[in-house]
């Protein structure tokens, strides 16, 4: 269960990072999803469901490898110019790990012997493995907490330096299960007792991996809630605007916090193209006083009405835009939750009527 949980969030914090990070790389996404892949097919659940020890752990390691590789080229695109990862080692190691599998796999009865542990291709199965993950986690090391050490303080920070943390602990889970021949060699451990041990490693280097991911990608997830809410906001006002004025409408993006910008954007226009059709005599229509983002609200459905029936009146002034999208995105939430809601509209919007029937 501790696996397939773990599993599941490493997957939504790799999924989460596609979300927000939508154009370059996708490094720790690949290693992310390829974590959570090799802890749901190594988990005991999936390898008694298959019936078979060695298969599942060699598509386990194979999938540790490529997230091994995933942080090499995470390391290599912070320079510049970018140096790029060759794909060709990885390659040769798989290769030479399924030959290794090949050979050995025929003598899965013999396993937990001393013949079996020291037989030549289970030897170099492990020292491929061990080599080529420890070499990309010490690069990832190196790189990463300098980078770390340059950042301001923050939850960005610390998920990285929390990630320095987990790849040293990889890097012991590594030389401990990668090496098993060696560690059943010279300790009293017996077979059976060596793969829960190397499963909890495992499982704590994968819980410092959740946290440091989750404190990276928490700024970037709280972005797309905050752009999301926003859009759901404002999208009554900005439905509103474009079918008075289609020509406001950019084409279509699928990028969440690109969305909120872009809407806002073309509800200004379109409240700019409109405010020569707001009546300068509003304000008689309005019987209580009422705040700024309900009277923008009135001038807008007065202003939709007058358009329709070819009023217009000229040099109306209008409202400067906020200096940020935040305070913008903001007002003009306010400003659809009023031309939605408020009964002081609907009765502008019966008094625009009425003067133009």
């Amino acid at each position: 269960m501790i696996s397939y949980l773990s599993a599941a969030l490493l997957a939504l914090i790799g999924l989460t990072r596609l979300m927000t990070v939508r154009t370059g790389p996708k490094h720790l996404v690949t290693f992310f999803l390829s974590m959570a892949a090799a802890l749901a097919i190594s988990a005991e659940g999936t390898v008694r469901l298959l019936g078979d020890d060695l298969l599942p752990r060699l598509v386990t390691n194979a999938l540790q490898l490529l997230a091994m590789r995933a942080l090499v080229q995470l390391v290599r695109s912070t320079r510049s110019p970018e140096k790029p990862t060759a794909f060709w080692p990885i390659a040769v190691c798989w290769i030479l790990m399924v030959l290794c599998y090949l050979d050995f796999a025929p003598h899965r009865l013999e396993a937990g012997t001393s013949g079996f542990q020291w037989r030549w291709s289970i030897v170099a199965y492990q020292v491929i493995l061990t080599a080529y993950a420890v070499t990309c986690l010490v690069m990832f090391i190196r790189t990463l907490a300098r980078s770390a050490a340059g950042r301001p303080r923050g939850t960005f920070r610390t998920g990285l330096r929390i990630l320095v943390c987990a790849a040293v602990a990889t890097i012991g889970w590594v030389l401990f299960s990668g090496l098993p021949s060696l560690w059943l060699e010279i300790t009293d451990l017996a077979d059976l007792d060596f793969l829960p041990r190397a499963r909890l490693l495992g499982l704590c280097a994968m819980v410092l991996w959740v946290l440091g991911g989750l404190f990276t990608t928490w700024d970037g997830a709280l972005r797309l809630a905050r752009a999301w809410k926003g859009i759901r906001a404002v999208t009554p006002l900005w439905k509103e605007l474009v079918a008075a004025q289609p020509q406001i409408a950019l084409p279509v993006r699928h990028d969440l916090e690109f969305t909120l910008y872009r809407r806002v954007i073309e509800i200004r226009d379109g409240l700019l193209a409109l405010r020569a059709h707001v009546p300068p005599h509003l304000g008689e229509w309005l019987r209580t006083p009422v705040d700024e983002p309900t009277r923008a609200a009135a001038e807008l459905a007065a202003a939709l009405v007058m358009r329709e029936a070819g009023r217009s009146w000229p040099h109306r002034p209008h409202r400067d835009a906020h200096p940020g999208m935040r305070e913008e995105s903001a007002w003009l939430s306010a400003v659809s939750s009023a031309f939605k809601h408020s009964v002081v509209v609907r009765e502008v919007r019966e008094r625009a009527v009425a003067e133009v029937a």
